[in-house]
């Protein structure tokens, strides 16, 4: 089969609708296009030239997603078909590159397509919103699944603000130290160790130290910033890679304090995320598989594969995780309590707030000791250098008294 370019106009409202189409031939085309209504003006087998040449992507950041679905939403809920919903949101979308993905999803829908499979085709959704609009659409519950959506979709940009509020300040800290002392080592150490080099005073270890290491700044500073800009370029580029990203993930997972956020934040998502698609009527394995996705870690995708093949060995879901290294005992035992009662969904969604609490929690804590840890680093690191640079200044002061 061959995919068509064409231009339609839409018979009842004369609308101009643009679109692809895989068919045997152009008059296959021709026949879809009359059944739906549409008058065709011009099709045309797609070449290569008319293919979109992106080297990098542009990404739709998950509050562009929660806008639109908050518009969508609405306008259905308003009575508005989707059709013409998309259309109101693509004109009022603020967003330039989802203004553009919208405008595509609109012809693809108007075209014959469900909304499901026009934002699947864009690769720029997350597929449990995709997923979850596909259940919606099949089900007739399409406005319930959205607002699962919706409030999943606000948890993610909640727990996003709060650890880039964390990040924020060490990240800004540790940069402008940085800056510090490549100038000190650089610019000032330099001059001083000529001047005493002029007074002949002897120098301790420490300020042997500094000196060798601004030496080998000057010599070899612009080599170890390409050293350390290949090696960070070259590990983003492996880590997505299954062996290393479990590695990674797992070194994470074991690091003091970050771990325990990581694991709780992935209590929340999996409790909150297994809550909101098993009330919409989504079974078990599919439940799993779609929460798998969403995890962004490879230790728990791992575990939920494991957990997936015991349930459908017949295992029960607080059996099937009894292994696992990031989801807690409290959980699991919840879980159990949530299957015996047939109340899984209720007690999941408890738990989902839970840690999602917890996680909140933990990070406002660490907010409160980063501030004090980093006075310490930087005025161990700048008071260090500022010690040994001054340390034979003192020694020759007292040498002569």
């Amino acid at each position: 089969m061959s995919v068509y370019l064409y231009s339609a106009i839409e018979i009842l409202t004369q609308k101009k609708i643009k679109g692809e189409m895989e068919s045997e031939s152009e008059e296959g085309v021709w026949q879809a296009l009359a059944e739906k209504n549409l008058y065709p003006k011009k099709i045309r087998e797609k070449r290569i030239l008319d293919q979109e040449i992106i080297l990098f992507k542009p990404k739709v950041e998950i509050k562009q997603i929660h806008f639109f679905c908050k518009q969508l939403i609405a306008l259905i809920q308003a009575g508005i078909s989707v059709p013409k919903a998309l259309e109101i949101c693509k004109e009022q979308i603020p967003y330039k590159m989802l203004k553009k993905y919208l405008d595509r999803i609109s012809q693809e829908v108007s075209s014959g397509k469900t909304l499901s499979e026009a934002m699947k085709a864009q690769k720029v959704f997350p597929d449990l919103l995709v997923n979850l609009i596909a259940c919606g659409e099949s089900s007739g519950k399409l406005d319930e699944v959205i607002n699962h959506a919706i409030e999943h979709l606000g948890y993610q940009l909640e727990i996003q603000k709060k650890v880039k509020k964390a990040l924020f300040y060490p990240t800004v800290v540790m940069a402008f130290v940085l800056v510090v002392v490549i100038i000190l080592m650089v610019k000032v150490v330099p001059v001083y160790i000529g001047l005493l080099n002029e007074t002949g005073a002897s120098l301790p270890l420490a300020t042997k130290v500094v000196i060798q290491i601004s030496n080998f700044l000057i010599e070899y500073g612009g080599v170890l910033f390409l050293v350390i800009v290949g090696s960070v370029f070259t590990f983003l580029k492996i880590k997505s890679r299954p062996p290393i990203h479990w590695i990674v993930d797992r070194m994470k997972i074991k690091t003091p304090l970050v771990g325990k956020v990581i694991k709780q934040s992935l209590s929340a998502t999996f409790s909150s995320t297994m809550s909101m698609l098993i009330q919409s009527g989504i079974s078990m394995i599919q439940a799993m598989e779609m929460t798998k996705s969403v995890l962004g870690n490879a230790v728990a995708k791992k575990e939920m594969e494991e957990a997936i093949a015991c349930i459908r060995q017949g295992e029960s879901l607080m059996d099937a995780l009894s292994k696992s290294m990031i989801f807690s005992s409290i959980l699991l035992n919840m879980i159990g309590i949530g299957e015996e009662s047939g109340t899984l969904d209720e007690v999941l969604n408890h738990m989902g707030i839970y840690f999602k609490g917890e996680v909140e929690r933990i990070v406002d804590n660490l907010t409160m000791l980063i501030e004090p840890i980093m006075i310490v680093i930087v005025a161990m690191i700048i008071g260090g250098i500022m010690a040994a640079i001054m340390l034979p200044t003192f020694s020759a002061a007292m040498a002569a008294m």
